[in-house]
């Protein structure tokens, strides 16, 4: 799961039209953990990130739907997915692109 990237998941009504962002949750903001990371002496230090999901989003719907079904493989793909994509909005590398697209692709194909 992305239990080790993100300190929880949360349902927002702040969001207007996208699905997901990224907030920082500790001391350290996600704009600070860029900036420490270009520092030559990088050590490693990390926001604590939450997911938030808009609540009127139709992807809301489908995320409490598979929740419900208990469909827990799909659940975590479509979580991995939405945690890549407000990654990259805020400007954070992520992990491991290659599976990120493959994962969209497995989405798009059924």
């Amino acid at each position: 799961f992305i239990s080790d990237k993100i300190k929880g998941i949360e349902f927002t009504k702040k969001l207007k039209n996208h699905p997901v962002c990224l907030k920082s949750a500790g001391e350290i903001s996600l704009e600070m953990e860029k900036v420490l990371k270009e520092m030559p002496n990088n050590q490693g230090v990390k926001a604590e990130v939450i997911l938030e999901i808009n609540e009127n989003h139709e992807i809301s719907k489908k995320l409490k739907e598979l929740y419900k079904n208990n469909n827990i493989e799909e659940l975590e793909t479509y979580t991995k997915i939405l945690y890549g994509t407000a990654s990259l909005i805020e400007g954070i590398e992520i992990d491991n692109p290659t599976e990120i697209s493959n994962l969209i692709c497995k989405i798009i194909s059924k």
